[in-house]
């Protein structure tokens, strides 16, 4: 008796990865686009230049904890939720949409 086992075809691996890519090159592009906005702030020696760098650090390890936070208790949420276990490819979508929120929150924010 032999055992087959079916390989899947590259298209159906990269599938689902597309739309988490492309919301990644989103991110990296909304994000170049907040620190343009952030350096010409400070190049135009700009009085809001010293306060948006404080928010800038601040942002950052706040974002980072909260994305970590929610990433260590995803699967017992979900467990005592009676709901699946996250898959990784869930959980890094939900991280890239974390923190395209608040880079979108920022472009607007500076493009005022």
């Amino acid at each position: 008796m032999t055992s087959t086992t079916t390989v899947p075809s590259p298209a159906a691996w990269l599938a689902p990865m597309l739309p988490l890519w492309n919301q990644q090159m989103m991110l990296g592009s909304e994000a170049a686009m907040v620190i343009a906005r952030r350096m010409w702030l400070v190049a135009l020696a700009d009085p809001r230049a010293a306060a948006e760098s404080q928010r800038m650090v601040t942002e950052k390890v706040e974002t980072l904890g909260q994305v970590w936070w929610d990433l260590a208790l995803a699967p017992s949420r979900a467990l005592l939720a009676g709901k699946a276990i996250p898959t990784p490819h869930g959980e890094a979508r939900r991280v890239v949409q974390t923190y395209r929120r608040k880079v979108r929150a920022n472009l607007r924010r500076l493009s005022r």
